[in-house]
């Protein structure tokens, strides 16, 4: 969290209540009691999750997550090595990922991490549709929901084995 710049808003006992997410002059402030979500600020111009930390091409591949939490996760679990990002959404993602079109391909492998539900993956195919077919992995999530999940439960050498052997 810290790495990407994400703020804890805490209550009067130091517990963790809301996260802001920042991405641009955009914050998404999750409220962890009930996971509700919204949005404060502009946003035009919004897109990737993260993009501001990664320059572009600065390794050879990058992964795109559907969430900021899973970006983070993605990033944690490859030893923070590699460039990962997010877009806002699945409803968004074909979106973000024009927006940010020239960016998302100035790397060599696209690296696509979406939810394992059919929201994520019908998103994911929107997003691998808009660049060469030969640049773009899907990294099929088997054992949980989503990267976060593999973070949360332990199984980080699961999902590195999952990342490294998408096709």
């Amino acid at each position: 969290m810290k790495n990407y710049r994400v703020l804890s808003d805490i209550d009067e006992e130091g517990v963790p209540v809301r996260y802001r997410f920042q991405f641009g002059k955009l914050d998404i402030v999750k409220q962890l009691n009930n996971g509700a979500i919204h949005t404060e600020g502009d946003t035009k111009g919004v897109a990737l999750f993260g993009k501001e930390l990664f320059n572009s091409a600065e390794a050879k591949a990058l992964t795109i997550t559907e969430g900021a939490e899973d970006a983070m996760s993605v990033y944690q679990m490859l030893g923070s090595k590699y460039p990962c990002v997010s877009v806002r959404s699945a409803t968004t993602a074909r979106r973000d990922a024009e927006k940010d079109y020239a960016y998302i391909n100035s790397f060599e492998k696209i690296y696509l991490c979406f939810d394992n539900d059919k929201q994520g993956q019908k998103a994911l195919k929107e997003v691998a549709s808009l660049f060469d077919v030969n640049k773009v992995y899907h990294v099929k999530l088997d054992k949980y929901k989503d990267a976060n999940d593999y973070l949360v439960n332990g199984a980080s050498e699961a999902f590195t084995r999952v990342w490294w052997n998408a096709k």
